[in-house]
């Protein structure tokens, strides 16, 4: 039967054994305490900051809403402001004096003008300004010819 027994380690060879499954073993529970504690880290900080995200998301979507209302109440304040001025029969005056180039007696009219009439006067400037210019230049020339000494030819 010496094919099926099996040959007893000695103490040391024992020993060497249970020192490098002792070894194994604490560099697994090692291991898996660093793998443990990085899925405690990850859960705890998906715990967190998870609402901080959501936080800072609805703080964003709050100032915008706050914008959307200030904008609601300028444009409701404008229109309470247009209705209040469409009950007062001065309004439809002061509209029908506008739209005729009409004033009251003593009233004074200010009239911005079109940008069509800007560029109309500003081309009507520019030709005043060159034909003045060349009027300068003329006049500069007849008197420099006036002062300029005459030159006979000796013959």
């Amino acid at each position: 039967m010496a094919f099926f027994s099996r040959r007893r380690p000695t103490l040391e060879e024992l020993d060497e054994i249970r020192t490098i499954r002792a070894a194994g073993i604490r560099g697994v529970l090692g291991v898996s305490g660093i793998i443990f504690l990085v899925l405690v880290a990850f859960i705890a900080s998906m715990l967190v900051l998870t609402p901080l995200l959501e936080l800072a998301s609805l703080k964003q979507e709050k100032e915008h809403v706050e914008v959307l209302l200030r904008r609601a109440q300028a444009e409701e304040e404008e229109a309470h402001n247009r209705f209040r001025w469409m009950t007062d029969p001065e309004y439809y005056e002061q509209q029908a004096r506008d739209r005729a180039n009409q004033a009251k007696d003593g009233e004074i009219v200010v009239r911005r003008p079109t940008p069509e009439e800007e560029q109309e006067a500003a081309r009507k400037a520019a030709e005043r300004d060159r034909a003045a210019a060349e009027e300068e230049m003329a006049r500069a020339a007849a008197e420099a010819k006036k002062k300029a000494p005459v030159r006979r030819r000796k013959r």
